[in-house]
């Protein structure tokens, strides 16, 4: 790792918010003068002499520089109507954007488990589209970011305390944003569990045991951790369910929390448990062999500087344990899935809401939360960074083991009091620190470290 620059986390509070703060301001302006030039254009195709409030709205929701909207998941048409009956019931527009669950414990995506840059430039993002849907609509907006961690953590089983903080620190960025107001970081399972009535709570549970039990008694006899590929192409090829499976597996391979193999390090501290050389080591062997059959990979053994040595049967029976139990994750995964989607739980809870997606579905808006570039890579799934040429400074999205490797600079924190007051103000920030997580990277470091970074900020969606 390269060596890592130290910054004052009130730089982050003091100059770097108000920065993207006032890059906020600037880009919600010609969004809203572009929202109402383009609604002015389409009158013929609303059928409207003159355009009004839902059609500007819809628009904004159509707005390239958030949204990747596709007319045959939802039209125009279909979203000016939906946001009408909003606006006629004297509603605020309700938007549910199920996103954000977690940071895995993963030393090859991300070193912490706290939001970073990546997920501070996503919630710029939304706070924008709230904004300017807020500035439009005479009744407001809301925008609830459903932080879904705790209803896939029955399969990925992240410790509840990290998911609670991470939550925590990403209300802690939407307050830092001034956008407390209008977009609101909610639990998923607790929206759920205050919204719908017992009995239907009860059903859901029902349901969702029963997923588990049936998608167990069918594929789980196709699974073979020795022959992993061979096993899941087997499962793909049963139905849609079985692909729904393979694809949930190669997804969520990365994100399983393996006890396993954090337990084999266990009585030392957080970050050498789970981010430690051992354990870097031990992942980047696991998760490079995936492809290939236990009995092909030739373990020679771990030579590990805390462990000692892990002969390499024992490397075999820790990989296909692992392997198992990313199996496992995948089919309570799909179970969970295949529940709620049943249920149709977010339309129960406000049928009127208007659905945003990391990927497109029919009846929902696909909303780009990385930048244009990472387009395919979310927040929790990475560390954010700051790539800096011709004295312009964009976030970007990358693996943490990608940075690395190609000499990217961390950027820490300089340490921090550990008091109550200093815990509350900084949020996050103090919890980084605490363990050197980095709040990002860099390519490069003087313009990080000489604090002028926030001054060249640039954005480009």
């Amino acid at each position: 790792m390269a060596k890592a620059i130290r910054v004052p986390a009130d730089y982050w509070l003091a100059h770097f918010t108000s920065s993207l703060n006032m890059r906020m301001n600037e880009a919600m302006a010609r969004r809203i003068n572009a929202a109402v030039a383009r609604a002015r254009s389409r009158a013929n195709l609303y059928d409207v002499k003159k355009v009004g409030v839902a059609e500007c709205a819809t628009e904004t929701l159509f707005d390239n520089w958030w949204f990747k909207p596709r007319a045959a998941n939802l039209s125009r048409i279909e979203l000016r109507n939906l946001i009408k009956r909003r606006l006629d019931k004297g509603s605020p527009l309700r938007l549910h954007f199920p996103i954000l669950s977690r940071k895995p414990l993963c030393p090859l995506k991300n070193r912490g488990p706290n939001p970073d840059l990546a997920e501070l430039h996503t919630l710029v993002r939304c706070a924008e589209a709230a904004q300017v849907l807020n500035a439009i609509s005479p009744t407001g907006c809301r925008l609830i970011i459903l932080a879904d961690g705790f209803k896939y953590n029955r399969a990925c089983r992240t410790p509840d305390p990290l998911i609670a903080a991470y939550q925590d620190g990403l209300r802690f960025w939407v307050n830092q944003l001034n956008s407390g107001d209008i977009v609101e970081v909610v639990n998923y399972e607790r929206l759920v569990s205050d919204r719908l009535p017992s009995e239907m709570l009860q059903s859901r549970q029902t349901i969702y045991e029963h997923h588990c039990a049936s998608l167990a008694m069918l594929y789980d006899p196709l699974f073979d951790p020795d022959e992993l590929q061979a096993s899941l192409d087997t499962v793909q090829q049963v139905d849609d369910i079985g692909a729904q499976i393979y694809f949930t597996f190669w997804s969520i391979v990365s994100s399983t929390y393996y006890k396993d193999m954090h337990t084999l390090i266990d009585g030392e501290a957080f970050m050498e448990r789970h981010y430690g050389d051992d354990v870097q080591k031990l992942y980047i062997r696991y998760a490079s062999c995936l492809h290939r059959p236990l009995s092909q990979i030739g373990l020679q053994g771990e030579h590990l500087s805390r462990l000692g040595y892990l002969p390499p049967a024992e490397c075999a029976i820790l990989f296909r344990s692992m392997r198992r139990q990313a199996w496992e994750a995948a089919l309570y995964y799909v179970a969970i899935s295949l529940t709620d989607r049943g249920l149709n739980l977010l339309r129960r809870i406000d049928r009127d809401a208007i659905k945003l997606t990391v990927h497109a579905k029919k009846g929902e808006l696909q909303f780009v939360s990385a930048t244009r570039q990472d387009a395919s890579i979310t927040a929790q799934h990475c560390t954010g960074g700051l790539s800096v040429a011709k004295m312009a400074a964009k976030v970007n999205f990358r693996y943490r083991l990608e940075r690395e490797s190609q000499g990217e600079y961390p950027i820490l924190l300089e340490q921090l009091p550990d008091t109550p007051f200093h815990r509350e103000h900084y949020g996050p920030l103090h919890a980084m620190q605490m363990i050197d997580q980095p709040i990002g990277y860099t390519t490069d470091p003087r313009l990080i470290g000489d604090g002028r970074v926030h001054s060249i900020l640039t954005r480009r969606g």
